[in-house]
């Protein structure tokens, strides 16, 4: 009679957590469904309530956004930002990370721990003087504006990121290398670097994620020749109207790489960041 009493609750538990599930993932799909089927739909039919399951797909809106705007320009603009930023940011972090490593002191220690606070401040605050910086140094208007503003902005949060995983990496490792003659920058290529691939990963997918549909930098920072894709798509909104069409469609093409990435990066968050070192 217990048994019969665990199993029900059980299997009571496993329902609701599948309900659960379910809705979430109805949160999670219907918002990404209503832009891309807008994308596809004739304007007067995105105003229809409710809005009708199925529909004929036109593809004028992808029409007028590829060959009559300047969304291609848009695109590469983001592509060169966020891709320099990205490379950047996990470069300059996992060296970062490498050094509090082999720092012996307990200041280096505590320097990781402290790294999350420049997250704290709100990055409105630092806009002016971020632009006049800019400004002066004649910067305004570059690709190197945003990359360098959302560099740094990242910087401190990868590093840490990095700082987390490669302190489980056993200092043994790292001493035989050096006993065998390796350098430590040879360390840091050959060991360190196939042993933070899913801390890479992650750190990808995010800074990715962020310089990607970053506006309020951009906005600033950027002119009509390097603006990105979240300045341009901030465009079709107009004072008295906003041109729904484009804007899904642009969101729509907006939205494939980072979840083209997101797939390509999820083998590796799934592996054990050690297990190169123990096969080996």
């Amino acid at each position: 009679m217990k048994h019969t009493r665990c199993s029900v609750k059980r299997n009571l538990l496993m329902i609701v957590m599948l309900v659960l599930l379910a809705l979430f993932l109805l949160w999670t799909i219907i918002p990404i469904y209503i832009v891309v089927s807008n994308s596809f739909r004739k304007t007067i039919e995105m105003k229809l309530m409710p809005p009708k399951l199925i529909f004929e797909p036109i593809f004028s809106h992808y029409q007028k956004l590829l060959f009559f705007d300047r969304f291609a320009i848009y695109f590469r603009n983001s592509a060169i930002i966020s891709i320099s930023t990205t490379t950047f940011t996990i470069f300059l972090g996992s060296m970062a990370a490498y050094g509090l490593k082999l720092c012996k002191s307990s200041i280096g220690r505590r320097i990781s721990n402290v790294l999350l606070l420049g997250k704290m401040v709100p990055s409105i605050t630092i806009l002016i003087p971020l632009f006049i910086l800019m400004n002066r140094i004649h910067l305004t208007g570059t690709y190197l504006a945003p990359i360098l503003t959302l560099s740094c902005l990242s910087l401190p949060f990868v590093t840490w990121l990095m700082t987390g995983f490669i302190a489980d990496i056993p200092n043994e490792l790292i001493e035989s290398a050096g006993l065998e003659g390796c350098s430590r920058i040879g360390i840091f290529s050959r060991i360190i670097i196939p042993l933070l691939k899913p801390a890479i990963a992650s750190a990808i997918i995010l800074v990715m994620q962020s310089s990607w549909n970053e506006l309020l930098f951009s906005l600033q920072l950027t002119n009509l020749k390097t603006y990105p894709l979240t300045v341009g798509i901030a465009r079709y909104v107009g004072a008295v109207s906003v041109d729904w069409g484009k804007c899904s469609a642009a969101a729509t093409i907006t939205m494939v790489p980072i979840i083209i990435i997101g797939f390509f990066m999820q083998k590796y968050l799934v592996s054990g960041m050690t297990a190169g070192a123990v096969k080996g």
